[in-house]
Order: structure tokens, then C-alpha cells, then sequence
């Protein structure tokens, strides 16, 4: 996996100092896989801890939408991806993404894309007995800028 000559071979030890600092301190780390970041995906999230052997300290901050950008299907591939031990948070929100067009629209809780996927994701952290963190990311309004509207 390269996502430039190199560039993937330069991120874990940048980033192996905080999370053994993380480790002595009796914290977890969360990293976000997010658009344009070379963790973009659960499957480069869940390769960067493996690599760092991090996993009891370095978790993921998913975000299913997130998943559409770089077509990883949120649910079930990017669920049973994290599922065992890599998740730390979980932000939701919902998308119409084209990433031919480089668009990427939040829509209404509901009625993106993510919509079909959200009763089985949420029947599947239910089954697991995930007891982290689930937030809603205030990145909708219905078009008058006011974002707590959107909640």
C-alpha cells in the first residue's frame, strides 16, 4: 500500500512515541479515519495499530460515513473489520458522497446513504455488547447555517 513512495513507511514511527507515552500514562489514543488522511479507511486504521502493536492502546475514532469516501462499505465489511478490539469512539452522521465528483453532502439523519445501514450497525453493536462512545457529529443544518437546528 502506497500512497506515496514512502509516505505509508514514515507515519508509525512518528507516531509510536505517543502512543508509548499513552501506554506508560494509562491512556487511550483514538485516531479518526477521515477523507484526504492516509488513514482513510478501517482496513489503513486497523493496519496502522496492528503495525504499532498498539491495540490496547491505540483504538479508532470510526466514522461510518467516513467509510463511503475511500467505498468502504460501512456495514458489515467495515464493522467485522474493527469489530474485534479496535474500536475507542464512534461518530454518526449521514452522507451523499461522489467521490468521482469530490462531493460530499451531509444529509438529514436518514436520508444518505447510510441509512439502510444504521438499524443493522446499531443491531450489531448491540449483539457485541459495545459499551464505548457514540456521538452525533453536528455537521447537518436544513440550510439556515444553525447546526444545533440539525440535531
Amino acid at each position: 500500500m502506497e500512497v506515496a513512495k514512502g509516505a505509508w513507511d514514515t507515519m508509525p514511527p512518528m507516531i509510536a512515541p505517543a502512543v508509548d507515552f499513552a501506554r506508560q500514562a494509562g491512556v487511550t489514543l483514538v485516531v479518526e479515519a477521515g477523507n484526504g488522511t492516509m488513514v482513510n479507511s478501517n482496513y489503513t486504521a486497523c493496519k496502522l495499530i496492528d503495525e504499532l502493536g498498539a491495540k490496547d492502546t491505540l483504538k479508532l475514532l470510526w466514522d461510518p460515513a467516513n467509510n463511503c469516501w475511500c467505498h468502504e462499505l460501512a456495514y458489515p465489511d467495515g464493522y467485522y473489520m474493527v469489530r474485534d478490539g479496535y474500536l475507542g469512539h464512534i461518530h454518526i452522521k449521514d452522507v451523499l458522497v461522489d467521490t468521482p465528483r469530490a462531493t460530499l453532502t451531509v444529509k438529514k439523519m436518514g436520508e444518505g446513504q447510510l441509512a439502510p445501514l444504521f438499524a443493522p450497525l446499531a443491531n450489531a453493536l448491540r449483539r457485541d455488547s459495545y459499551d464505548g462512545v457514540i456521538s452525533f457529529e453536528s455537521v447537518y443544518h436544513a440550510g439556515n447555517g444553525n447546526f444545533e437546528d440539525g440535531f
